[in-house]
């Protein structure tokens, strides 16, 4: 005899403004086993695991829990029969510890209304230890913890709250390899405690290690539900997308004979990174590889002047630049596209026409500061159409958007500032294989406009993919410089876990091949 499944969707439908998200959808979750779901971005993923976790109500359809038919009418109701979710973008409050975020609003409480610290601590030290984290992080506040790292707290906050149903979306997003594998291993240890989990995620590989079911939705409708053994990463490929997508995707640039447009001499950051050097030319692709913590992001913003440089010179088209902020760098013609564009790229409540003209007001405004509301439209416009944002009109709010045309409407602001060095901070991440597909091939085009983009990924197929120069990093240390020819992912990993070819972890910088001297020791 079957066991009863603990969660089982029949003809879910969900529609926004006349627009169907969801059509028809039935999903099976049982105990003990993980269930992706994936798709592009627009599918209806998002949408599904709202409702789900009672953030939304369905128009019609049945959930059964248990067995027991349930209308979720706040997400306090599905959280009390111990379904939790992780969202892509981590929740979090940063001025808060990491003990006060994993019990907010479930404090443990002494007899006399006191907070009991003690209880909340030692049992949060537990939580903590269970997905791999160490103790001394349980005072400290969210805002000292790397991206990965707070995931990783959510995570484990939902295990200390003993969830029976756990909806992981793109949780490997922002970890390194290490915080990935100890993800994995929490993974398999739920399972053997009973837990279900559905797993959201664009890496498909990360399909094949780690679950058992996958449910593919395009266009709000299921168009494959499947025993991962049954199937294979074309078949989900396109499932996904209904066409097929090129993996050939570079495009070689003549740029090797230009002078460099930036160049950066022994840049140093103290806590941060040290002697970095590297030079990278108009039309070139320079990817920036690390793992989490390697230093990569800071070096950007040094660069565009967010942070400051304790020794070491950059020198931009020719003549040294010390940028004090960001607004500095971009009328330098330098752009950066942050890493975490919910706190950092977006205004959500505005529509995606005020998101990309945010950038150059100035410069479609008259004296008086009144909007040419033609100019905007035209300029907005066009943008809107080079991406292939999904979206009706550019007068919809930019929450409406998936992740993916989201992180399009951040790319579109900053080309409206017209760049000659852009710098893009995971800019493919939590994105579909299609979307992503698309943003590589913009990548191209405007490498093929002189424009020089450094690239910072840890998506290692992607840089492989797309990069003709590697910079690689660890924990604060250049590793290495790696053109196109020698770069292989064995290497380029073995230098970003500080392993030189000897298998010995390098106290001393390895260079591979540089364009500038190094600093001598």
């Amino acid at each position: 005899m079957e066991s009863t499944p603990l969660l089982q969707l029949t003809n879910i439908y969900k529609s926004f403004g006349g627009v169907k998200a969801l059509s028809g959808v039935s999903l099976t979750a049982n105990s003990g086993e993980v269930h992706a779901v994936v798709g592009e971005n627009g599918a209806g993923k998002s949408t599904l695991m709202k409702i789900i976790s009672g953030a939304l109500r369905p128009d019609s359809g049945q959930i059964v829990w248990n067995g027991t038919e349930y209308t979720f009418q706040e997400p306090r109701d599905a959280s009390k029969l111990g379904i939790a979710i992780v969202y892509q973008e981590p929740l979090y409050f940063n001025d808060l510890s990491v003990v006060e975020n994993l019990f907010l609003g479930e404090e443990i409480k002494r007899p006399n209304g006191t907070l009991d610290w003690k209880s909340m601590t030692e049992q949060g030290v537990d939580a903590l230890s269970r997905i791999g984290l160490p103790p001394e992080i349980i005072r400290k506040p969210m805002s000292e913890l790397s991206l990965g790292v707070k995931q990783l707290v959510l995570i484990a906050r939902a295990v200390q709250r003993n969830a029976r149903l756990l909806i992981l979306d793109e949780p490997t997003a922002i970890l390194s390899q290490r915080e990935t594998e100890v993800l994995f291993q929490t993974i398999h240890t739920l399972k053997e405690n009973n837990v279900s989990i559905l797993y959201i995620s664009h890496r498909l590989a990360e399909i094949f290690e780690i679950a058992d079911y996958v449910t593919v939705l395009r266009d709000g409708h299921v168009v494959m539900d499947s025993k991962v053994t049954d199937t294979n990463e074309n078949d989900l490929i396109n499932a996904m997308t209904g066409r097929k997508i090129s993996t050939e995707i570079y495009i070689p640039r003549n740029f090797q004979q230009q002078d460099p447009l930036l160049s950066v001499h022994n840049l140093t950051c103290d806590g941060y990174y040290s002697n970095i050097s590297f030079s990278i030319k108009p039309k070139q692709i320079l990817a920036f590889y690390g793992l989490v913590g390697a230093g990569r992001s800071e070096v950007a913003r040094t660069i565009i002047g967010e942070m400051q440089a304790d020794f070491g010179e950059i020198i931009y088209q020719g003549r040294p630049i010390r940028p004090r902020s960001s607004r500095e760098s971009i009328g330098l013609g330098i752009v950066y596209l942050p890493e975490d564009r919910r706190s950092q790229g977006l205004f959500f409540i505005r529509s995606i026409k005020d998101n990309i003209s945010a950038s150059i007001l100035q410069n479609i405004s008259s004296r008086i500061g009144k909007i040419n509301s033609n100019l905007e439209n035209s300029v907005v416009s066009q943008i809107f159409q080079k991406l292939a944002i999904k979206a009706p009109t550019i007068e919809i709010p930019v929450s409406s958007l998936s992740g993916g045309n989201q992180q399009k409407v951040v790319l579109g602001r900053n080309l409206t500032l017209k760049p000659k060095l852009l710098i893009l901070d995971e800019p493919t991440h939590g994105i579909d294989v299609g979307t992503k597909n698309e943003i590589h091939k913009l990548i191209f085009e405007l490498a093929n406009q002189e424009i020089a983009i450094i690239l910072i990924t840890s998506d290692l197929p992607e840089a492989l993919a797309i990069a003709d120069t590697f910079v690689v990093m660890h924990e604060g240390r250049l590793m290495g410089i790696l053109d196109r020819q020698e770069a292989n992912e064995e290497l380029i990993l073995r230098l970003a876990l500080g392993i030189n070819g000897n298998n010995r972890r390098q106290d001393e910088h390895l260079i591979l091949r540089a364009p500038l001297q190094t600093h001598n020791e």
